[in-house]
């Protein structure tokens, strides 16, 4: 008898779990959803530089919230013919979420040496992917390496 108790009260047991996670499957095995970043490129004083001459980006990424996000990657592309993939620089936020990222100018575009650049974050488990505005950025190619695909 006493095994058939027990037995009954497993199974009692069971089935309340089952019906609770039927119930409210979301509660039960919830994962929590990315969060939503803003990525921000600060705008240059000047946008004209001499080719070979070091530019450096800068800006942050924080959480909708204001929470920095540190130690993620920050890609920063431009819409010129080169390189192909767009990607002109690369670097990492630091643990403020906010980021420095120097590059020497090429000419990226022989057509009229204006390239549009921004941010980009690609985003991860933790956080959304974000974009931030574009600016325009004119090289003189008077000393510049041209950019090679």
């Amino acid at each position: 008898m006493n095994y058939d108790f027990k037995r009954n009260q497993m199974l009692i047991l069971t089935t309340i779990s089952i019906s609770l996670l039927l119930v409210n499957p979301v509660s039960s095995f919830s994962l929590q959803e990315p969060t939503k970043t803003i990525l921000t490129l600060h705008k240059f004083e000047y946008a004209f530089f001499n080719g070979g001459q070091t530019i450096v980006f800068e800006g942050k990424l924080t959480t909708e919230s204001g929470d920095r996000v540190p130690f993620v990657k920050i890609i920063i592309k431009n819409d010129g013919p080169c390189p192909e993939n767009h990607v002109i620089a690369e670097g990492i936020t630091d643990k403020h979420g906010r980021f420095w990222i120097p590059i020497i100018t090429k000419v990226w575009d022989e057509s009229d040496n204006l390239i549009k650049v921004h941010a980009e974050f690609e985003g991860n488990d933790n956080f959304l992917p974000s974009t931030s505005y574009e600016y325009n950025v004119v090289i003189y190619p008077l000393h510049a390496e041209k950019c090679v695909n």
